[in-house]
């Protein structure tokens, strides 16, 4: 049997997507497992030993581009999975599947993608988790099974560090700080991570700094204490993997609602989420070992599930689920720029006592 998975999305869904990937596997021990996902966002599967092929398409691919690939994959696969229900992941299914699975939003909008899938499950944005949303789509196809994210094992036993990590003094006592989400709307001020890193110096706890900042940001980063032997500069240093090692053997993570989030939850460390205009009940990290198909998260309120504390900014609009209060990706959120770092502190610094 030869089956696809189709999530042409983000970084983070395609993670997301690894649970779902693992259930199939484990069901079909023999298949040919391939994903079809946007270029760019192949670091979600972290290299996934469990799929055959990972192909990728461009998100915004011309006609030339695309008749070669429909030309190359047409009716490829005998199930072709889309996890998502836009209309290029369902047409994506219908073009490369004989037997096509999917979700759909209820509209008369949608009305042709059921004549498209053979198996169908009625997508719900608001008041399911993304992960068993994936799950629903493939229900008849695997029976019992878990929801949980998969890291790779080679990442797992916190091997394999540079030789700057290892002669790093607080290489055994330290907290990961993933300081820059994706879009601007989720990012928490600089100056709260500058406490945050303040109270880890004041209690000889080490830091090691993430994320990806443009030139442009330069100045502000120079108040991070990069100075301090306790701080450890990897922003624009370091590629996913190295990351998600450096996350297994760390005391504690800290980070916004980003794909890396997700990931530091699946590792089975203390991790903390810092979340603003995105829902948690459809969001939250899941934490290891959640075994219940419900998501483990409310829509309101910081609150804590199993490794993962999800700490909520404060506001009447809060979760809003809009992309900041500019409703577009690079705007700020109110209830980020407002979420002090007292919170934050407590929950991190519990991981050392």
């Amino acid at each position: 049997m030869k089956i696809l998975v189709i999530c042409t999305r983000r970084v983070g869904d395609v993670f997301l997507a690894t649970s779902t990937i693992h259930a199939l596997r484990t069901r079909y021990p023999s298949a040919q497992l391939d994903a079809l996902v946007f270029c760019g966002t192949e670091s979600g599967l972290l290299r996934n030993t469990e799929l055959d092929n990972i192909i990728s398409i461009a998100e915004r691919p011309g006609l030339a581009a695309h008749l070669r690939f429909i030309c190359q994959y047409y009716r490829r696969y005998d199930v072709a999975i889309s996890l998502l229900p836009g209309d290029r992941p369902t047409i994506y299914s219908w073009l490369l599947g004989k037997k096509r699975y999917g979700t759909i939003v209820s509209s008369k909008q949608s009305v042709w993608k059921r004549w498209m899938l053979h198996n169908l499950v009625e997508f719900d944005g608001s008041g399911r988790h993304t992960l068993v949303m994936y799950h629903d789509v493939v229900a008849s196809l695997l029976g019992k099974h878990k929801i949980a994210p998969q890291i790779p094992e080679r990442l797992m036993g916190g091997q394999d560090h540079s030789e700057d990590f290892n002669s790093w003094p607080f290489n055994n006592r330290y907290v990961v700080m993933h300081l820059t989400p994706k879009f601007r709307y989720k990012e928490w001020p600089i100056s709260r991570w500058k406490e945050l890193i303040q109270t880890c110096v004041k209690h000889d706890i080490g830091v090691i700094l993430s994320g990806q900042f443009d030139e442009l940001n330069h100045e502000i980063l120079s108040q991070l204490n990069f100075n301090d032997e306790r701080v450890f500069n990897l922003l624009n240093r370091t590629e996913i993997e190295d990351l998600v090692r450096l996350i297994c053997s760390a005391g504690c993570y800290v980070g916004t609602d980003t794909a890396v989030t997700h990931m530091a939850a699946a590792t089975g460390s203390p991790t903390i989420a810092i979340f603003g205009p995105s829902s948690p009940l459809v969001w939250g990290p899941w934490p290891v070992g959640h075994r219940c198909d419900i998501t483990p998260w409310s829509q309101l309120g910081s609150q804590s599930a199993g490794n993962v504390t999800l700490i909520q900014g404060s506001g009447i609009c809060v979760p809003c689920l809009q992309e900041g209060c500019g409703r577009h990706v690079n705007s700020e959120s109110d209830c980020l720029l407002q979420l002090g770092s007292e919170q934050i502190k407590k929950a991190m610094l519990s991981n050392f006592q």
